[in-house]
């Protein structure tokens, strides 16, 4: 029997491999503990950076494209 990963799990590994914290798009982002919540990946997504939200309007997080500065 051949085992097959689905769209979520191969995303979700390929994510933590290559060091992000999710995916983000015009308008979203998800953690990946909460990897595509809308039950399905949506071609504008891309691997993203988690960030402290500046949007102003009480978020938890933002994602973002480039990795933010990590200053101690």
């Amino acid at each position: 029997m051949i085992r097959t990963k689905d769209v979520q799990t191969i995303v979700t590994e390929w994510l933590i491999a290559h060091g992000y914290d999710g995916l983000c798009g015009e308008g979203c982002g998800c953690r990946l503990a909460d990897l595509m919540p809308c039950s399905q990946p949506s071609p504008g997504c891309m691997a993203g950076y988690e960030s402290k939200c500046v949007c102003g309007d009480g978020c938890d997080f933002d994602m973002v494209l480039e990795r933010p500065d990590k200053a101690p």
